[in-house]
């Protein structure tokens, strides 16, 4: 049995553990709650912009003559664009995100397609540098600190990639939010744009058929589409953030309950080493007085 002093010690230890985990949680909450309210700030934005291309279609543009509707017959090559973070400590956040990367890559390859992962985040890079697993590309996560620029920049690079031809189709795995405290990984088709996927007409109130469009729709319908994926790419990184955060708040507060727990049970047995080792002390005084008389 280990001494009171070694426990002692060691009560010590997991306390000063406990201390940086509550601060870890503390500051994931305080991120989380400011990722919200970006999020409910971008949603009715992304609302709008869906609205509105819902209009166009239903004016009658033609959407598919458009370069970025346009589906290759028998695509080939495909990209995946992965949202994952760049520390750990939040649970499986990463882990999960990385599994249903891969189990769609695999989807995809089965059927005899060319599939390159584009990685955003350290963790999902290293983990596939570890796997050997070949990347087309990879970058930090730029967090909390993503905005409208940077969601421009990658939506006119992925643009690129599909115009070009030299990948048939590009898709974007990150993290759902599906409520304040449900996410789940997920997956989405961004290239080529398919409507009737991406703009979900269950929350979209009903398209005014009277719409006078001014300039004409084609023209609105080039400038709309890039603030569509603009948009579209933000919000995945916003959740995808959002729920880092809210994984490591999580892992956090657990590691803090155990730290507490932990801190209860050695408390325990360092006042029964203390009353063992009292009591031993009494026992060898009363011996030795016994045996003085």
């Amino acid at each position: 049995m280990a001494s009171a002093r070694d426990i002692k010690r060691r009560i010590k230890s997991v306390g000063n553990t406990k201390k940086i985990t509550g601060t870890m949680e503390m500051v994931a909450t305080s991120k989380m709650k400011k990722l919200q309210e970006r999020l409910n700030q971008s949603k009715p934005y992304e609302l709008k912009v869906n609205e509105i291309i819902k209009n166009l279609m239903n004016a009658g543009f033609a959407t598919m003559n458009h370069p970025l509707f346009r589906e290759v017959a028998q695509p080939s090559r495909c990209l995946i664009l992965q949202i994952a973070g760049n520390r750990g400590l939040c649970g499986s956040y990463n882990v999960r995100v990385i599994e249903k990367t891969l189990s769609f890559k695999e989807q995809l390859e089965s059927e005899g397609k060319d599939v390159l992962l584009y990685v955003i985040g350290k963790k999902a890079t290293a983990f596939y540098n570890f796997t050997k697993q070949p990347m087309f590309k990879s970058a930090l996560n730029p967090e909390d600190k993503f905005n409208f620029d940077e969601a421009a920049r990658l939506g006119d690079e992925l643009a690129k990639l599909f115009l070009s031809g030299e990948f048939h189709e590009i898709y974007v795995s990150y993290t759902k939010v599906f409520s304040s405290a449900t996410q789940k990984p997920e997956i989405i088709k961004l290239f080529p744009i398919t409507p009737e996927v991406e703009i979900d007409q269950d929350f979209l109130p009903p398209a005014n058929m009277d719409y006078i469009f001014e300039p004409n729709p084609a023209e609105i319908f080039s400038y709309i589409l890039p603030l569509y994926l603009k948009v579209k790419i933000f919000t995945c990184f916003l959740e995808s953030s959002y729920s880092e955060q809210f994984a490591r708040r999580v892992a956090m507060k657990n590691a803090t309950d155990a730290a507490k727990e932990m801190i209860r049970e050695l408390t325990i047995s360092y006042n029964r080493a203390r009353q063992d080792k009292i009591t031993t002390e009494i026992s060898e005084i009363v011996g030795g007085a016994a045996a003085l008389e």
